[in-house]
């Protein structure tokens, strides 16, 4: 199979790009992109691409096989419909959509559409660092686990995010660590309480809340503390530590580490690893021309992660505890 792919937007879109063009028997033929200055430059830059401002152009192009899409998160849901029901792969940034009956939608159609296959950019899985920490990870004597997502860009909140009416930042930060957790435990929680404020950005153009900590309950009575922290003055950073009764996994700004018994051992992994990264999409091309191929992330995994995501909303919303329910 001949991978022909589109990408639309052109921000973290070039990273897309650049994962995907020549990368086996895979080829971009389209760009899609709605700023005019970059047309200019996109068209300069790649004179073999077609450059365009009408997505639609994509959506009914046969040839066609492959969609990546890289837009506003709120332009995501009717861009990942529109490639479903025009027959195209997908991969597309976090989160896939914004609300739960979108979520729904898409299950039902990807349920019908069983040839079709599509994979959201969880470039944590990847990252060499992480996939130490799943592979030291005892989880039968896990306890407790510490994961925050400290976005530490908070100039980005005040830009399109700030301008689009649900975005949250539990669906566009807090889930890349609610994804790992997922991950490194192979399992799925089963109740959530969230709490959250806006007091370092009420006065900003940012008006939702902008620091969110969420409390998750996991089979096995292990409790997990995420937070989704897009106020601190501080790098951007994804710290954890993984407490068991008998070690304890621990990354943080003043290194990575272990601890047993007494003993401190550094743990030597690269992060944040940027250069793994593009083996999340790459090896959704090696499944598409493969099948064989094992994909990081299964369809089953990305619903379900969503579904804890907006149960995690929905107790911040409700004020509650609330118990998950899964696609």
């Amino acid at each position: 199979m001949k991978v022909i792919a589109a990408v639309i937007g052109m921000g973290i879109g070039q990273k897309h790009l650049d994962a995907i063009d020549n990368y086996k028997k895979s080829f971009v033929k389209i760009i899609c992109e709605k700023n005019v200055k970059k047309i200019r430059f996109l068209k300069k830059k790649y004179p073999d691409k077609i450059i365009t401002k009408n997505e639609n152009i994509i959506f009914k192009d046969p040839s066609i096989n492959l969609v990546s899409i890289a837009s506003y998160d709120n332009f995501h849901y009717s861009q990942v419909i529109k490639s479903l029901k025009n027959n195209k792969n997908i991969i597309v940034e976090k989160p896939m959509c914004l609300k739960l009956n979108q979520l729904t939608k898409i299950h039902k159609i990807l349920k019908k559409k069983k040839d079709l296959k599509m994979i959201s950019n969880l470039v944590l899985r990847v990252n060499s660092l992480f996939k130490e920490f799943k592979k030291r990870a005892d989880i039968k004597n896990i306890f407790y686990i510490e994961a925050d997502y400290i976005w530490g860009r908070k100039k980005k909140l005040f830009e399109w995010r700030s301008k689009v009416k649900d975005y949250s930042l539990i669906l566009g930060a807090g889930i890349h660590i609610i994804d790992l957790v997922m991950w490194i435990l192979g399992s799925k929680p089963t109740s959530v309480k969230t709490f959250a404020n806006k007091k370092s950005t009420m006065h900003s153009k940012f008006k939702k809340n902008s620091l969110i900590v969420m409390l998750f309950e996991f089979p096995s009575n292990i409790l997990v503390k995420i937070t989704a922290n897009g106020a601190a003055v501080h790098n951007h950073f994804h710290e954890m530590k993984i407490f068991s009764k008998n070690d304890t996994l621990v990354h943080s700004n003043l290194g990575t580490y272990s601890f047993k018994g007494d003993k401190l051992k550094k743990i030597d992994k690269s992060y944040p690893d940027k250069l793994n990264r593009k083996k999340v999409i790459q090896n959704f091309i090696d499944n598409l021309i493969n099948p064989k191929t094992k994909n990081f992330i299964s369809h089953q995994e990305q619903f379900d992660l969503m579904s804890a995501c907006f149960s995690a909303e929905k107790s911040a919303m409700m004020n509650k505890k609330v118990k998950i329910k899964y696609l």
